[in-house]
């Protein structure tokens, strides 16, 4: 097979690029290249794909010009295009739709598709695709991508869960787009390449190759000079000097070879070769640039055929532009579309664009060039703009419909209006802050603040801007202000009065938070407003739970018949409310989030999912099952779930890690998280996160590293009063890296928080307050009392969740080897280390087989399992058989099979041997 080389594909000069581009197309990875306009990045990108496609990869090629921005979906287009025509078939229904809606294929009917529903179908179509044969994204010019396409595509691509060789993204971009979210959030291994300007001998080579061997190398390097190392404007200029020169504004010196006097610039000889063109061809191709995207028949629509043929016949001659597959039409260089639009006169251009609204198909696309027709305020325009707003909406393309509806909102009058411009103008910053744009929303803020003349239309700009503002203290000082002005009775004082609540709750204020939902949750009620209402009480049990305040029962309650009551309020909220505060046992929590969790995937409603899998993954945590907190983590990433709150993805990543002992992610994701909530000044957060932090630490064993994280942790709640914290038993950690670092008396500061909690409702609290101080009295001396407290506690059947369970028989056993018992010792340790490991808490089974090796003693025999162990101290305790099966949720011959088992390895023959053999 031949050497390929930069050189054999006119890479003049990119020898080092061009190695790293076949190693991706040849292994996989990203690579972003980038460059000033002219400098090669469409040639790499070019050849990149001819060397993924001699590799057997399958190339799936975007190459946007600069008006396809406006274009909703237009290079989402391209890319589908290039897929197996089966593609789009095997995706979900609701994806397929929301594909087939966002393309255009079928129009869109009832609300809005789920914002998500389209990065969705991208991901699963690459997915599906790259499962199949090996697959390489090249996307140019990145910078022109469509909005929607670029957003959709970077969720896709970093939320990928395939093989590195099996997609490679080979990107190229002007220096300023490496800023975009799509080349930023592009998925390592990753390479970035610049594309420097080149030296002579590298422009000499590439005129020879194009031109022959005529240019003679002082020519060649007056070029480069010319050109400053550009390889586009180098052969522009080269062109312009095997032409006739006397046309062009430079003209070739007296007696010498012709180059340019002085060194023009890439526009500069763009715009000279535009105008060389007849004026006619030049109306033509405005026409192709203005668009974007058209075909011949098109054309023909519009100019005539005639016309058509001329122009593109010039076109041709000139190598500006081309007839391609499909008859479109399509510029040599994304450079020469830009220098085309640029050379028309203002007036030029807005008759372009009026020509195109007027003729083309699709609603949207006629009101994205009616937009740039506008040059004064016209009622009936605005009316199309917002109109055609809304439809982009329904596809998913919400950031061409903040565009349209920014234009519309420009095109209406001040005066004349039924509503003035002020309604419009909202709607803007709503749709840009929705999109994720928070820099258009700011600016439309900017011009949103002086039309609001109301009081209520003030407090509706200010509750706008407390969506962009990050600092918790900011946002609550912004929600005061705009309370004072909302109207009494209004919808918009009810959602700030609810959510001044919350930011009272998040940063750490519970009775001010308290009183601010009680209020929001009497005016809803007052309005009628159901929906207010769910949000409200939802706030009130919040802030109850939180500060043991208020009656957490009964607000439930009121959830539950609001919503059997109610029709219209969201599917998902009261499966999740009960689910996010259920405790460990409660066997009814778990199955309605998981069915709300399949309804939302087969209606599409992805924006669901994040508040119901943080819901499940708590609740599975909660109950020591962190094999299936795992397996839903997996699920939740293949759905998609974690597009709406970074922090509840951080919590429930943080924790699975935690739990699973994989303690350096664990660090990794509530590391910087932690310093994110300070940095917005959110104690709710930070506690969050801390709390994660000292289990990691726990589990580690690094005890002044623990002790440290629960020490901030313990004066928040000091400062604040806050009980409770999602349940989260933090005050056993901080309790156990006291003792282990010898400060005592900070074991009864760790037992207080506990005793609050359990005063809260939460009992599993009261029994490891009891254990932590047992430990204190062991380590104090008091070993006898401690022994007894801690076998009285691990007697106890289903007073702790099975993980607190194992950690009260850790405590015991460690006891039992400070007071010498070497046999319960070892026996009791030996039970701790297998129910750990069976639980899946690896680190903790390490950590009693620690404490096992430290006794000296090991259990003989084989060693009993976590039901046998079970079985075995009710037995001995003198239940039957059946009591025991009614206990332990068993059938009485499964109990009797248990009892075979464990006299054997235990070596007994009665229940009076076996209640002998399991004491100390």
């Amino acid at each position: 097979m031949p050497v390929l080389t930069a050189e054999g594909f006119e890479l003049f000069g990119r020898e080092g690029a061009f190695r790293v581009i076949a190693a991706a197309c040849a292994q996989g990875g990203q690579v972003v290249v980038s460059g000033e306009p002219g400098m090669g990045k469409s040639s790499l990108l070019r050849v990149g794909g001819q060397l993924a496609q001699r590799a057997g990869r399958r190339v799936l090629a975007i190459a946007p010009t600069e008006f396809d921005q406006g274009l909703p979906f237009a290079g989402l287009a391209e890319l589908v295009a290039q897929c197996p025509p089966d593609g789009p078939d095997r995706l979900p229904a609701p994806q397929r739709r929301a594909l087939a809606i966002a393309l255009q294929q079928v129009e869109p009917e009832g609300g809005t598709i789920d914002p998500l529903a389209v990065p969705l179908a991208i991901r699963s179509l690459l997915t599906n695709l790259a499962g199949t044969e090996p697959v390489t994204v090249v996307l140019d010019d990145v910078q022109w991508l469509d909005p929607a396409t670029a957003g959709a595509l970077a969720f896709a691509l970093r939320r990928l869960a395939l093989p590195g060789d099996r997609l490679s993204v080979l990107a190229g971009t002007r220096p300023a787009g490496l800023r975009t979210d799509l080349v930023r959030t592009l998925p390592e291994p990753r390479r970035d390449v610049d594309l420097p300007a080149l030296d002579e001998h590298a422009i000499a080579q590439l005129l020879r190759r194009r031109f022959g061997s005529t240019w003679t190398q002082s020519v060649s390097s007056a070029v480069a000079r010319a050109s400053g190392g550009n390889p586009f404007l180098a052969l522009m200029i080269a062109q312009a000097m095997r032409s006739d020169v006397s046309q062009w504004s430079w003209s070739a010196r007296d007696g010498h070879d012709p180059v340019f006097p002085v060194p023009p610039s890439l526009t500069d000889v763009l715009g000279e070769k535009v105008a060389l063109l007849p004026a006619a061809a030049r109306e033509v191709l405005l026409l192709v640039s203005a668009a974007g995207r058209l075909n011949v028949h098109q054309l023909d629509k519009f100019a005539g055929p005639d016309h058509v043929v001329a122009a593109l016949e010039a076109a041709a001659d000139a190598d500006l532009a081309r007839v391609g597959p499909e008859q479109r039409v399509a510029f040599t260089h994304p450079l020469l579309a830009s220098a085309i639009y640029e050379a028309a006169t203002p007036a030029e251009r807005r008759r372009a664009h009026r020509r195109l609204a007027d003729s083309l198909d699709d609603q949207v696309e006629r009101a994205v060039h009616r937009a740039r027709t506008v040059t004064a305020p016209d009622l009936a325009v605005a009316g199309e703009l917002e109109r055609a707003a809304d439809v982009s909406a329904r596809r998913g393309a919400l950031q061409v419909a903040g565009e349209l509806l920014e234009a519309s909102a420009r095109a209406t009058p001040a005066a004349g209006a039924p509503t003035g411009p002020f309604p419009r103008w909202l709607r803007v910053v709503d749709t840009y802050t929705l999109a994720g744009d928070t820099d258009a929303a700011r600016a439309a803020l900017g011009v949103l603040d002086p039309l609001a003349s109301s009081p209520q239309e003030r407090a509706e700009a200010i509750l706008r801007r407390i969506d962009l503002t990050r600092r918790m203290p900011g946002a609550r000082a912004l929600a005061e202000q705009a309370l004072a002005l909302a109207p009494p009775g209004t919808e918009v004082r009810n959602a700030l009065t609810t959510l001044l609540g919350a930011l009272h709750r998040l940063e750490g204020n519970g009775p001010e938070a308290l009183r601010l939902t009680r209020a929001a949750v009497a005016e809803a009620r007052a309005g009628n407003r159901d929906a207010a209402l769910l949000r409200a009480l939802y706030g009130r049990l919040t802030v109850e739970r939180h500060w043991a305040s208020g009656d957490a029962g009964r607000t439930l309650g009121e959830i539950d018949r609001l919503a059997a009551a109610a029709t219209d309020l969201p599917g998902p909220f009261l499966a999740w409310s009960h689910a996010f505060f259920a405790p460990w046992d409660d066997p009814t929590a778990e199955e309605p989030v998981r069915r709300e969790i399949r309804a939302a995937l087969e209606a599409g409603r992805y924006g669901d999912l994040t508040q119901l899998y943080i819901a499940l993954v708590l609740h599975l945590t909660r109950a020591s099952r962190i094999q299936a907190a795992r397996a839903a983590l997996e699920e939740a990433d293949r759905a998609g779930a974690w597009s709406l709150s970074a922090f509840q993805e951080q919590i429930a990543r943080g924790l699975v890690a935690a739990y699973t002992g994989e303690l350096d992610l664990a660090r990794a994701v509530v590391g910087p998280a932690a310093e994110e909530a300070r940095a917005i000044e959110s104690t709710y957060w930070l506690c969050s996160f801390l709390t994660i932090r000292g289990f990691v630490e726990t589990s580690a064993g690094d005890w002044p590293a623990a002790l440290q994280v629960y020490r901030e942790v313990a004066a928040v709640f000091e400062r604040t009063g806050m009980v409770d914290l999602e349940q989260i038993l933090w005050g056993v950690d901080y309790a156990d890296a006291a003792l282990q670092t010898g400060a005592f008396d900070e074991v009864e500061r760790a037992v207080a928080v506990l005793r609050r909690q359990g005063a809260a409702g939460l009992p599993e609290a009261v029994v490891a307050a009891d254990r932590c101080e047992a430990l204190r009295r062991a380590a104090t001396g008091d070993v006898d009392t401690a022994l007894h407290d801690l076998r009285r506690i691990t007697a106890l059947d289903g007073a702790e969740s099975p993980f607190e369970a194992t950690r009260s028989r850790l405590a015991l056993g460690q006891v039992y080897r400070r007071a010498g018992h070497k046999r319960g010792s070892a026996d009791t340790l030996t039970a701790a280390a297998d129910s750990f490991a069976s639980l899946g808490y690896p680190r903790w089974a390490d950590r009693a087989r620690a404490e096992l090796a430290r006794s000296g003693l090991h259990q003989s025999g084989e060693a009993l399992t976590e039901n046998e162990r079970r079985v075995a101290e009710l037995a001995a305790a003198g239940r039957s058989n059946q009591e025991v099966a009614a206990a332990l949720f068993m059938s009485v011959k499964t109990v009797e099979a248990h009892l075979t088992r464990v006299y054997r390895k235990l070596s007994v023959r009665s229940r009076t041997e076996l209640a002998r053999r399991l004491e100390p």
